[in-house]
């Protein structure tokens, strides 16, 4: 119940914040569907898994990483963060009512746009497993990354900046994975290489695996070092 109360709060503050919203609730869908634009009518699905991959980053980044970041940056700013702690709540019971909303509103944003790609022409994939894999494994590290950049971020502002690192380093994965098997050393290049393989049947299934676990474990550790709940 803790849990779920935070959440409900944590969602009203997130919708309040009009920069926060625009990026979490509009970007994501509008890039999304932006990028299905080009594709031709006869298009396979090597070319619906960059569409894919794209759709992922852009949730992911944009409603989970960054939503994360600026959400978590602003609480400790304002001691909301302090005052929660002093409860009965433990830090991980906090930190799962806190995050919820970006996740929650991040799968709907994705069951839209899988809606959205279907109807225009995308083929179902070979294999369901990357793909889920490619999810949950996205989640878990713009969480994590998150909760990390958060300690490096004053205000819900300078997360616009504190997260362009990792999000153009997911970008460049993505990019560089398309002309190299090296882009799937980046966080976005295992995310590209795991929706390859759902889409096609083939591609670098185990190092991109490897990648998104690797990046998962870095930026744990990351963002045990670097999380705080106070302000300065």
């Amino acid at each position: 119940m803790m849990v779920l109360a935070l959440a409900q709060a944590e969602l009203k503050l997130l919708l309040r914040n009009t920069a926060v919203a625009i990026s979490a609730l509009l970007l994501p869908i509008g890039v999304g569907v932006f990028a299905t634009f080009n594709l031709p009518d006869d298009a396979g699905p090597s070319a619906w898994s960059m569409v894919i991959s794209i759709q992922l980053l852009m949730v992911l980044g944009f409603t989970v990483y960054f939503t994360t970041t600026a959400a978590l940056a602003a609480r400790r700013e304002d001691h909301y963060l302090k005052r929660l702690r002093s409860g009965e709540a433990s830090d991980a019971a906090i930190l799962a009512g806190l995050l919820a909303p970006a996740v929650v509103l991040g799968l709907a944003q994705l069951v839209l746009l899988a809606v959205i790609s279907a109807y225009l022409g995308a083929p179902m994939p070979a294999n369901v497993l990357p793909i889920a894999l490619a999810l949950l494994l996205g989640i878990a590290l713009c969480l994590v990354g998150g909760i990390a950049t958060s300690g490096r971020t004053a205000s819900s502002e300078q997360a616009q900046v504190t997260t362009m690192p990792l999000f153009f380093g997911m970008i460049g994965g993505v990019v560089i994975g398309v002309f190299s098997p090296a882009g799937v050393l980046l966080p976005g290049g295992g995310l590209a290489g795991l929706v390859q393989h759902a889409m096609t049947g083939s591609g670098p299934l185990l190092p991109a695996l490897g990648s998104m676990i690797g990046w998962i474990v870095l930026l744990s550790l990351l963002a045990k070092a670097w999380f705080r709940w106070e302000a300065r």
